[in-house]
């Protein structure tokens, strides 16, 4: 073999080499070149003033700016059936090129891990961008009611309103009254939590459970610093600063399976304020939106936006959202099979049921 023929094979090598090499760098490029000139959407599946729809119009004045050449990025709500009628939106209806992104609630993995029917998509399939807060959720219930404490519900019936059965609202209430032996009543049907906000100080029902204790500081300081509302117990995976008092889930259980079954329960927690994307979406888009994502929790602007509307940010990155949900819809037969009995006449469907509030009544 000549040094010509040696060079030019080398050559060929070097080529090769630099060809082989394009792929990625070329994917990189063309997810920074598409974005160019596109609007996107951020969907939001509760209706407007709730906390999923301030976390999400907090993410949507920012985002946008980690997202190289877009033109802007505008806010929808699709409210309806907790959040599964934007979920069904994104998953099937939507264009699934990365443009469209949706703030569901954090339910939705723990109801399919659970066996309910969810028609339209799949939670373990959408690619999972990121987590603004693992911020808890609370169980609260008006002043003047007989009940205020996970003891009193033992005994005396509370009137609790949810917009749907799989919702926080819904099932929290659930879960305590099968668990740990609850009398709470809960009423369906309501379009948002503002309208339960109402209706509690209506006195339609006595309270609700699901709220961010966050976003209840920002939006209604006064019904916490007046001692309108008392707090019976808060889901989360750890005491909320301002609520040391108040008890997790897990800490009202009274023996180890009521514990294991409180944990697995109280894992929406862990999924917070999600964002999600189409599982179609390409690999590079998705990336590209999670570093987008990790920029924007990190932006001065976005940080001090949040803490003026009191908002608490603890982010998850999307790679550990798509794991913990991933987990959460694969876990141990033996404990989703305890979880699912719980469950079992919760009369999850996919959303409220007409005329179901009347009927509760």
């Amino acid at each position: 073999m000549t040094r010509t023929t040696l060079r030019r094979l080398g050559a060929a090598a070097a080529i090769a080499a630099l060809l082989a090499g394009l792929p990625a760098s070329a994917r990189a490029d063309a997810a920074t070149d598409f974005y160019k000139g596109k609007q996107l959407k951020l969907v939001i599946g509760t209706g407007p003033g709730g906390s999923y729809d301030i976390n999400g119009r907090l993410l949507g004045r920012h985002i946008g700016r980690h997202i190289p050449g877009t033109t802007g990025l505008v806010v929808q709500n699709i409210p309806g059936a907790g959040s599964r009628k934007a979920a069904i939106y994104v998953y099937s209806a939507a264009p699934k090129d990365g443009t469209v992104l949706a703030q569901v609630l954090n339910t939705l993995p723990l109801l399919q891990a659970l066996g309910e029917e969810t028609p339209g998509f799949d939670a373990g399939k959408f690619h999972w961008i990121g987590n603004l807060t693992d911020d808890v959720a609370l169980v609260a219930v008006w002043h003047t009611s007989a009940v205020k404490s996970v003891e009193d519900a033992r005994k005396t019936q509370a009137i609790l309103g949810a917009t749907s059965p799989g919702s926080l609202g819904g099932m929290i209430p659930t879960v305590m009254n099968k668990v740990v032996g609850t009398n709470f009543k809960i009423v369906t049907g309501y379009k948002s939590g503002t309208d339960i906000d109402l209706a509690v100080e209506r006195g339609e029902v006595q309270g609700r459970a699901g709220e961010s204790w966050t976003v209840l500081l920002h939006t209604r300081p006064h019904l916490v610093n007046g001692k309108k509302l008392i707090f019976i117990a808060q889901m989360g995976l750890r005491r909320a600063q301002g609520l040391e008092t108040v008890p997790l889930l897990t800490e009202i259980a009274r023996n180890d399976e009521e514990r294991q079954l409180m944990e697995i329960f109280s894992s929406p927690s862990a999924v917070g304020k999600p964002t999600v994307v189409a599982p179609e979406v390409p690999m590079d888009r998705v990336k590209l939106l999670r570093a987008a994502y990790d920029a924007t929790m990190k932006d001065p602007a976005f940080l001090a936006d949040a803490k003026k509307q009191g908002l608490a940010i603890g982010p998850v990155g999307g790679e550990e959202l798509q794991t913990v949900v991933e987990r959460t819809v694969n876990a141990p037969p033996a404990l989703l099979a305890r979880a699912k009995a719980v469950v079992a006449d919760l009369g999850i469907s996919g959303g409220p049921k007409k005329k179901k509030k009347k009927a509760a009544e």
